[in-house]
């Protein structure tokens, strides 16, 4: 047998972990800052409850891991956490509303393979069902600009409203049953040529004239949307300037607009959002794909309830893989090991010692298979190990500990009853 990973999946060896954890630990911390309380659902789930929200030809369906059980049922692996996350509403009426969650995990998608975009993944969700309005949308954008700041990520918000650019197709002309499929193809504008888009328009049977058509209306900035749709009779195209000019003047008055793009062909694919859609992009340019995305969903978890009352909800995801490509080679000195100690024929009084550091929240390795001394300071420096210290029969008769840094080289003799302060003082 040949030992291989199967494509689109990979293994974190410790460095890569530690930088995934960071990234994580960084995550949640935001997410509870913002009143998100921690979820977590199961990976398997029934195959029609996945395929609840998509038409029998919708993409994902195809990217969908499918299997079957003892019993014959289909089951397929999740592919998101949003519908997991409609589940848990309905199976839990008694949940308080506006209800906030924070849910990190893996999802499994077989699908192409590129760099970022892998078969196995994780998604790192936030949702909130219960308020209908664009407040929310303005805090999710801001808790997101916040937090890719703190990892080290400036980001361009790209955002859009669905309402509106379903507005605009009907307004070319184009019948009502066309507008999932024109969406997903107006989508990809900024992804292909001109002339491929409109081969794909062509191809679901648009006029020459619905295209030219859709094709000037996709080309406007928000003022001329506004100018040209101001005494509009179309409800869609009214509803969604309405909401994106409500959202704007929270993104204003948050003085994050700047680091905002309104961008009238963002679709977000995905047939569920009603409303307000937005991604996240690099300023950098390190990756082009989106960092993370989110939007309005408001009809799926109203449908899944189907009790006469309304569930507005929106959310957002990071994308742990793409932000893990940016940060891995920044945070590639990084250990999650304070201090190394070396005993000398000394292991019940190192054990001892290394308890009283664990004990203040030092993260301390104990040399347990005799090396030579030599061989342990390599090993510590190419761990990134900071401290290493040598511990004998004469450093405990003594209570006198020498330790050394290994970035600076420099080494300091002190009380062993110093050493919990000393690594407090001197650790990053």
């Amino acid at each position: 047998m040949k030992l291989m990973n199967l494509k689109g999946t990979t293994d974190f060896l410790p460095k890569d972990q530690i930088v995934r954890n960071k990234i994580i630990d960084t995550l949640k911390r935001n997410f509870e800052k913002y009143g998100y309380l921690p979820l977590e659902t199961p990976i398997l789930n029934y195959y029609d409850l996945l395929s609840y929200k998509y038409e029998d030809d919708a993409e994902i369906l195809s990217e969908i891991y499918k299997l079957k059980d003892q019993g014959d049922r289909n089951l397929g692996l999740r592919y998101d956490l949003t519908v997991p996350f409609c589940k848990v509403i309905g199976l839990n009426k008694d949940l308080k509303m506006p209800f906030r969650r924070y849910e990190i995990g893996r999802v499994f998608r077989n699908g192409p393979v590129k760099l970022g975009r892998t078969r196995e993944f994780y998604q790192c969700d936030i949702d909130v069902v219960g308020i209908d309005n664009r407040m929310i949308e303005a805090e999710q954008i801001l808790m997101a600009i916040n937090t890719y700041k703190e990892l080290g990520i400036d980001v361009l918000v790209k955002y859009n409203n669905r309402k509106l650019m379903t507005g605009l197709i009907l307004e070319s002309g184009i019948l009502e049953e066309k507008v999932s499929s024109v969406i997903g193809i107006i989508d990809k504008l900024e992804k292909i040529s001109q002339e491929e888009l409109i081969k794909n328009l062509e191809e679901i049977d648009l006029a020459t004239s619905e295209i030219s058509k859709l094709l000037d209306f996709f080309n406007k900035d928000f003022l001329e949307y506004r100018n040209l749709f101001k005494n509009t009779t179309n409800q869609n195209i009214k509803d969604g300037l309405e909401e994106l000019t409500e959202l704007q003047t929270y993104l204003q008055e948050l003085n994050i607009l700047d680091k905002c793009v309104f961008t009238p062909t963002l679709a977000r694919g995905l047939t569920i959002y009603t409303g307000i859609v937005f991604e996240f992009y690099d300023t950098l340019k390190r990756l082009t794909c989106a960092l993370g995305a989110g939007g309005r969903y408001n009809k799926i978890i109203t449908s899944f309830m189907n009790n006469g009352n309304s569930y507005p909800a929106v959310g957002l995801s990071f994308g742990l893989e793409p932000i893990y490509e940016i940060l891995k080679n920044e945070y590639a000195k990084t250990n999650l090991i304070d201090i190394y100690l070396v005993p000398l024929d000394t292991n019940i009084e190192c054990l001892k010692l290394a308890t009283t550091l664990r004990k203040n929240g030092i993260k301390v390795l104990i040399e347990m298979n005799k090396k030579k001394v030599s061989k342990c300071f390599e090993y510590a420096e190419a761990e990134h190990i900071k401290f290493i210290s040598i511990i004998g029969s004469d450093e405990i008769n003594s209570g006198l500990l020498r330790v050394k840094n290994l970035e600076t080289k420099e080494e300091i003799t002190l009380q062993q009853k110093e050493l919990v302060t000393f690594l407090k003082n001197n650790l990053n």
